[in-house]
């Protein structure tokens, strides 16, 4: 009859399976948030031009090559040594080869400006030394990208030719 139906249990057996769901929720937030965490710690948040300008601080450069007047790569002659020292205060030194010359410069993101350059007055012994020298500053001031890569720093014209190519100086690179 009718009236003999047992009345329907409350569903108390289902109240421990809602409890897993809200455990797996709070787990799997766990692991995002350990995740997130791991990757602000090992990316560089701050971008690769403040890894470079940092990392161009760190020593000084010695040039290895730079591009000719005529597009062409050229490295440095046999029994000079052009040097650049890009200290964390914006001041640019170091030897054209013949003369030690000074300015200033700055970087943002990848971009780099150098200011005019000064040099000390000492001729060349040579008129390629000098044409080598001359070359050199302008192409310094010329730069307006940079990459470091490998222990290898490039400065970029413009048109994102390469102009100037270091290696750290004193190392044998």
């Amino acid at each position: 009859m009718p009236d003999d139906q047992e009345p329907e249990e409350p569903a108390t057996e289902e109240t421990p399976g809602a409890e897993q769901p809200k455990g797996i929720m709070v787990s799997l937030a766990v692991i995002l948030i350990a995740i997130l965490i791991l990757l602000i710690i090992f990316m560089n948040l701050s971008g690769p031009g403040t890894m470079a300008a940092t990392t161009i601080t760190e020593n000084p450069w010695s040039l290895r090559s730079f591009t000719s007047q005529d597009g062409t790569i050229t490295p440095v002659l046999n029994g000079t040594v052009i040097t650049a020292d890009f200290r964390t205060d914006g001041q640019l030194t170091g030897s054209g080869g013949c003369n030690q010359y000074s300015g200033r410069y700055m970087i943002q993101e990848t971009r780099i400006v150098v200011s005019r350059v000064t040099t000390t007055g000492i001729s060349c012994w040579d008129t390629n030394a000098t044409l080598q020298e001359e070359q050199y500053y302008a192409s310094l001031e010329d730069a307006s990208e940079l990459r470091v890569h490998d222990r290898v720093l490039t400065l970029y014209s413009p048109d994102g030719k390469p102009l100037l190519v270091y290696g750290p100086a004193n190392s044998g690179d």
